[in-house]
């Protein structure tokens, strides 16, 4: 799948400021997708942003416009313990509002599978979804994504809570979601 005047690439620490800007972004506009706050994160110094880009277990990747801007990133982190190597969590994925709708995340869902098959021993890929995100739910759905398990009030903001949907799909490019 192609998106016009969009390219994607894997982040590397020259991104550093440009990626912490995003995800701050991500974070202040919505507040209950992710389970981090934009207050702990803005917090965060920037060695630590360098440090998760740097990481030889994860994989961020970004998609940028025309004009080489970062509308869009996907990260995966492979699971340390040797017993769950097999497996990756899909940690984040952010496309800035106004680039919504335009397959920039699909393509980001897709370039991380594609990262993960290139994972030695990686079988799996699974997630968690905050709340009712329905365009998160909508586009896992798409890419056979199986919700597994939900864990009731997971995250509290403010006094709302928000049930966790987990959810996994092996990473196989010949993997046929349930219909």
């Amino acid at each position: 799948m192609t998106v016009p005047g969009v390219s994607f690439r894997r982040l590397n620490i020259d991104h550093t400021g440009l990626y912490r800007a995003l995800m701050l972004r991500a974070y202040s506009e919505h507040e209950t997708a992710y389970i981090s706050s934009f207050e702990e994160r803005a917090g965060r110094p920037l060695e630590w942003w360098q440090r998760r880009l740097a990481d030889p277990t994860c994989v961020t990747l970004g998609a940028f416009d025309a004009a080489d801007a970062l509308i869009g990133t996907a990260r995966i982190e492979l699971y340390q313990r040797r017993r769950e190597r097999h497996k990756v969590d899909l940690a984040s994925l952010y496309v800035m509002k106004d680039h919504t709708g335009q397959g920039i995340g699909r393509r980001l869902m897709d370039e991380a599978l594609v990262e993960a098959r290139k994972l030695p021993g990686v079988e799996l890929m699974l997630l968690v979804v905050v709340g009712e995100n329905l365009p998160a739910l909508r586009l896992f759905s798409r890419l056979g994504f199986v919700e597994y398990g939900r864990e009731p009030k997971a995250v509290k903001h403010v006094d709302r809570y928000f049930d966790k949907g987990l959810f996994w799909r092996p990473v196989s490019a010949d993997y046929v979601g349930p219909a």
